[in-house]
């Protein structure tokens, strides 16, 4: 299959959001409940009204076949196909009479129940103009003398009518049914005050024995249907917008698009467009769905368009003879190609960005202001938002700090601003190795070229295809190439020097050859030069090293790997008033709606910023040496935090049953290793 049509799932079909639990709460809901009965199935354009209803018609249907003490006639009313080229009155006959007929042929015989019909045919269309002109404010009564002369009270006796109608039905000896279930969908694809007055219309008729309606509708299509009538919903008026709701739904019931199983949806979609084998699957399903939740959100209809983007693209990249026809059938390019048509779908003034320049981890300032020639400053709330956001983790960057002000100008980005980071985020913790973003850069490069195809705005100059081998990571040989080629500005040469140049005097530590692996280098502490100075001991990086300006302040940067022997907290080193906390931690996960905040991201290492001054050749030493010690001690292996164990309990804490033994275990590694709050203050303090 190479796309996905954009209906709604089948009566029949496959359950793949897993709503299960919520299909059979509502059947059971409408096999015991009292009569009359009218409940609004909630939510937005494509979060999947239509397919819970046609799950609910199904489970009816089984219902009907194992129990024979209940059965249920089901009348399906697309209200917007009736709507079509006519009034609401119009609209209202044209439903009405549909359900008569529905009601009708429950009859077996249908002699009595179409005399009865025939009656009720011919009140119809004068109850319609009556309820009509009432939610008009014109003279009802006027037009119903007008049309059925003796029938002043129509709409009463429609409903009379009507109930009269299910009841001879139902006592029928020839009728099988004892509830009559009508569903009316596609409510919100009408304009809205036209689907303010149907509802108007339809309520009159809500209240019949033995009959239980479910209405597919979007409460903010109600909501701005009756603006003509209260005004823009405020926080004081919109009491009055819910009475008008409540009046009309017994139960209501909102789509629940936050408990989608979107990775099992999406893999489902995926192996269907041949996107993904059946035996051997390139995407880890917990990530594609983050990259989901951060862009597009859940809503099942953007799903299916991102899908069919991904199908085309494929398609093409099938089709090439060239060194790009592999791109899709490695892990890596696979999972930055979906993250990229998510951002198209999402963000597309993002995605162009990004198009624009691939390495989002060199936006800059002077980045920001071409973008926005600085008309974010002029945004009364901007300076206070942003003063806010740069004291955390999310915008502590440079790069994060431009996307700041980039997405500020847009109240769509602006909105996102921190699921937009979170997502750049990510592709950063997962595909750079060393700090270093070229191979990251070549992929979204690449991934960029290919989906510009299906890209509304993008342009043609945008599609550059990326040198052959352009992926290989590249590592200066020394650190004076490295302070000239590749330092961020604002470095301090001097100081950076200094620090390098004990290091290889102290450990006989030497420069990465990039022709040679690394246990060929000739030295137990290897140097490597990229993004950043990485330090490594037996081919693993300890340590992460730079001096650079912060205003008139020389401040040094060094990241070091979490130590089992101080249980991976924080540390503390007390006579040089340095403090190494958390890098990226995790932060507010809430135990009750398993809301889960911060990343999972570098959480094995500690970040340390501080005066250059108070950082002394004993207190390096110490860290260098705590380090090797981490390494070598059979004893802390067992104990040392790594990034997948974090993600494993995270995505347990997020998914699991929050009675269950996993829940519970998941939520108490996170408060031991992180704590749950938002500053931890627990420091292991060291006398160095």
């Amino acid at each position: 299959m190479t796309g996905i049509v954009d209906q709604a799932l089948k009566q029949d079909g496959k359950d793949s959001l897993d709503l299960g639990k919520y299909t059979k709460a509502l059947l059971d809901f409408i096999e015991k409940t009292d009569t009359p009965m009218t409940i609004g199935v909630q939510g937005e354009w494509g979060s999947g009204k239509t397919s819970m209803l046609n799950q609910i018609w199904n489970g009816l249907d089984k219902r009907d076949a194992d129990n024979e003490q209940v059965k249920y006639k089901q009348i399906w009313i697309n209200a917007w196909e009736h709507s079509l080229l006519c009034s609401p009155e119009e609209c209202l006959i044209k439903i009405i009479n549909e359900i008569i007929s529905e009601l009708v042929s429950a009859d077996q015989q249908k002699t009595k129940a179409e005399k009865l019909a025939s009656g009720i045919s011919k009140l119809a269309k004068g109850a319609a103009r009556i309820g009509g002109a009432v939610t008009l404010g014109t003279a009802g009564k006027d037009i119903a003398d007008d049309i059925f002369g003796e029938h002043e009270n129509s709409i009463k006796q429609l409903r009379e009518e009507l109930r009269k109608l299910t009841t001879e039905i139902k006592g029928l000896e020839s009728n099988p049914y004892d509830k009559f279930v009508i569903y009316v969908d596609d409510l919100d694809r009408i304009d809205p005050p036209d689907a303010v007055k149907i509802l108007e219309l339809l309520k009159n008729i809500f209240n019949i024995p033995d009959c239980i309606f479910l209405l597919a509708i979007d409460y903010q299509v109600v909501v701005k249907g009756l603006e003509a009538k209260f005004g823009k919903q405020t926080p004081e008026n919109e009491r009055e917008f819910k009475s008008f709701f409540d009046k009309i739904i017994q139960l209501a019931f909102k789509m629940p698009m936050s408990d989608y199983d979107i990775g099992q949806y999406i893999s489902g979609l995926l192996k269907q467009i041949d996107f993904e084998d059946d035996e051997d699957e390139k995407l880890d399903p917990s990530l594609i769905t983050e990259f989901i939740n951060l862009t597009i959100s859940g809503n099942p209809r953007s799903i299916k368009r991102l899908i069919n983007s991904l199908s085309l693209i494929k398609i093409i990249n099938d089709l090439a003879e060239d060194q790009d026809s592999d791109f899709l059938k490695d892990e890596v390019g696979a999972t930055i190609m979906f993250a990229m048509v998510c951002l198209q779908t999402a963000q597309p003034d993002v995605y162009n960005l990004l198009a624009e320049y691939p390495d989002f981890t060199k936006w800059d300032d002077e980045i920001a202001f071409k973008k926005t020639q600085g008309k974010e400053k002029q945004e009364e709330t901007f300076q206070e938002n942003y003063d806010q956001a740069v004291q955390s983790d999310d915008f502590d960057e440079d790069w994060e700090k431009a996307l700041f002000k980039i997405c500020y100008l847009n109240p769509t980005s602006r909105r996102q601003t921190n699921n937009i980071s979170r997502f750049f985020t990510i592709l950063k913790d997962k595909y750079t190795k060393d700090e270093d973003t070229s191979e990251l850069t070549s992929y979204i490069t690449k991934a960029l070229g290919q989906s510009a195809i299906t890209s509304v705005t993008t342009k043609d100059s945008q599609n550059v295809r990326p040198p052959k081998e352009a992926w290989k990571p590249v590592f200066e040989s020394g650190v004076e190439e490295w302070l000239e080629h590749r330092a961020p500005e604002g470095t301090d040469k001097e100081s950076t020097l200094k620090i390098v140049n004990y290091i290889k005097d102290k450990y006989k530590a030497i420069d990465f050859v990039q022709d040679k692996p690394m246990k060929e280098q000739g030295s137990e502490f290897v140097f490597k030069y990229a993004g950043g100075i990485a330090l490594y001991y037996k081919q693993r990086k300890i340590l992460d090293v730079y001096v650079g300006r912060n205003k008139d302040l020389l401040r040094a940067h060094i990241r070091i790997l979490k130590n089992p022997k101080y249980e991976n907290q924080q540390i503390f080193l007390k006579k040089s008033n340095i403090k190494f906390l958390h890098r990226r931690k995790p932060h507010t996960f809430n135990p009750e709606n398993q809301t889960f905040g911060g990343s999972t991201g570098y959480t094995d290492w500690l970040k340390g910023e501080f005066d250059y001054k108070d950082l002394s050749n004993e207190a390096l030493s110490f860290l260098i040496d705590d380090q090797v010690e981490r390494r070598e001690n059979s004893e802390y292996q067992d104990k040392i935090l790594r990034e997948k164990d974090v993600t494993t309990n995270a995505e347990i804490f997020k998914t699991a049953d929050k009675n269950s033994k996993e829940f519970k275990s998941a939520y108490e590694w996170l408060v031991d290793t992180f704590s749950n709050e938002e500053v931890d203050e627990r420091f292991v303090e060291l006398d160095f």
